[in-house]
């Protein structure tokens, strides 16, 4: 099986389906190798990476001997390295060859964050406590907006932690970009686990509602709403998209077929819909301009 990604790669809901449609958490995958082809990848996205990082370790688990192919660009080749993409699928037993790729020496101060593997709600902690330090020693954006950048990472990343059930666990990363347009930081996080509209139907008082992966997105974005059932529960993605409507700032959320785009250059696509791609998963995406 191979998947061939596009020239410019933003997020999964970009590849071609007859490709990247097969999704690997269900029981009949049976794929005996996959490659994710990156050759002829010239701009990519924190969103993709993740899928990347997502999708090759949910093949692996169920068998698959994976490989991802390395763009041949090699500004994006040395973007991929110095993110902690390659020595993350490496570290998972993916055949990566990364030879003569270095890594970005100026990385640190835009890359908060690199890609980070996590299982427990500890780690998630330590890694929004890093952030922070990290955010605060980078002098980079508007100091004002360090503390909203890694609790937002926290609430996504807790969220992961607590409903996902994700064999592989959870990823996340959070950096800063600097271009034309404008400065931003972006923070994302993806795992493997069984997706919002499973998580949803677990309560009872929810099964009816959450029919289809974009209205269990819909739901999920309600005050109050959790698959526990707990009225405790609930707040963080919540508070989550309430915060990312403030003007310029942008949300993805991409869950099974169903894809919510809001705010920013999204503005008209506010409402989740459906996708032929599949995240196997869940991907949460938020991008705060500074």
């Amino acid at each position: 099986m191979e998947i061939r990604v596009p020239y410019n790669f933003v997020h999964a809901a970009e590849l071609d389906p007859r490709s990247a449609s097969i999704d690997p958490r269900k029981a009949g995958f049976n794929e005996r190798t996959l490659d994710i082809d990156l050759r002829e990848c010239a701009f990519i996205q924190p969103a993709a990476l993740l899928w990347c990082a997502v999708y090759e370790l949910l093949a692996a688990s169920h068998g698959a001997a994976c490989r991802l192919l390395v763009p041949e660009n090699l500004g994006v080749a040395i973007y991929l390295k110095s993110v902690g993409l390659f020595e993350t699928l490496k570290r998972n037993g993916i055949d990566v060859d990364d030879r003569g790729i270095g890594e970005r020496p100026h990385a640190g101060p835009r890359l908060i964050l690199p890609l980070s593997q996590f299982f427990k709600e500890s780690e998630v902690d330590e890694l929004a406590n890093t952030a922070l330090d990290r955010l605060r020693e980078s002098g980079v954006g508007a100091a004002n907006l360090y503390p909203v950048v890694s609790e937002v990472f926290a609430e996504l990343a807790l969220n992961a932690v607590q409903h996902a059930k994700s064999p592989i666990g959870a990823f996340g990363l959070i950096q800063f970009y600097e271009a034309a347009a404008g400065q931003r930081f972006v923070c994302g996080v993806a795992d493997g686990g069984i997706g919002i509209r499973s998580a949803l139907q677990q309560n009872p008082d929810l099964r009816r509602q959450a029919t289809y992966d974009w209205t269990a997105i819909e739901l999920a974005l309600q005050e109050g709403v959790s698959g526990t059932g707990s009225s405790r529960r609930g707040i963080g993605l919540f508070g989550v998209a309430e915060d990312m409507t403030k003007p310029g700032r942008q949300l993805i959320i991409h869950s099974g077929i169903g894809l919510l785009r809001a705010g920013g250059e999204f503005a008209d696509r506010a409402e989740p819909s459906r996708t032929p791609v599949p995240f196997p998963g869940t991907l949460t995406f938020a991008s705060i301009p500074t």
